[in-house]
């Protein structure tokens, strides 16, 4: 039988819409509800790739510096992120002088990358940092019994830690809580988002400014 069915393109309709789609992909809410999901999740597990997104702070001298940071807390309804840091590192140094921060997260599976605009704290006392680092674990509170600022020359390779911590050893608790004066909370308030998600039926991409309170669409 001759198939007599014009064609979209011929008939001057709108081509149809692909069915299955997800709601993030045409619904603004669904799409910032998506984004503070992945970054919920990610924060409470080593497993998922929003658990180690890249920090990007601005140095001294106004160049960009970026590495790859350990998410600890995720907040959506204070609109907040957390993570640790030595405040001896480079970028304690650099947030305390200049708050400005973008944090970056990528899923390969999920064809998701999110970045984040934030204003980051670093809180060197306090409740916050006490509860913080009693919940870290120990082979993350060893990190802080480095002898040296990261960053700092050495000789000849080291991981930087004392002869009784070095080479994967375990170290009695109370050897560990010395690191804790090195430990430092950055928090991160969150004050924009922009997601982007690929996909073959078109690439998606949304903007949420929590300073402007404003949310909209915008060319991937």
């Amino acid at each position: 039988m001759t198939d007599t069915t014009i064609s979209d393109s011929q008939n001057g309709s709108e081509p149809e819409i692909t069915t299955g789609l997800p709601d993030y992909y045409s619904q603004l809410d669904a799409a910032e509800n998506m984004a503070w999901d992945m970054l919920e999740k990610g924060a409470g597990s080593a497993k998922l790739p929003f658990h180690t997104p890249v920090l990007a702070t601005v140095a001294a001298d106004g160049a960009p510096q970026a590495r790859t940071i350990v998410m600890r807390e995720a907040d959506r309804g204070v609109r907040m992120l957390r993570g640790n840091t030595d405040q001896r590192a480079p970028k304690a140094h650099q947030m305390a002088n200049d708050s400005r921060v973008q944090l970056l997260f990528y899923d390969v599976s999920a064809k998701v990358q999110i970045r984040v605009t934030a204003n980051a704290e670093l809180i060197t006392e306090g409740p916050t940092r006490t509860e913080a680092w009693a919940t870290s674990m120990p082979g993350s509170k060893v990190c802080y019994l480095a002898q040296g600022a990261p960053g700092t020359d050495q000789d000849a390779p080291t991981s930087g830690l004392p002869d009784y911590a070095d080479l994967g050893q375990r170290v009695a608790p109370d050897k560990l809580e010395a690191g804790m004066k090195n430990f430092a909370v950055i928090r991160f308030s969150v004050e924009a988002i922009d997601w982007l998600y690929l996909d073959s039926n078109g690439h998606r991409r949304a903007q949420f400014d929590y300073v402007a309170n404003t949310k909209s669409w915008v060319i991937p």
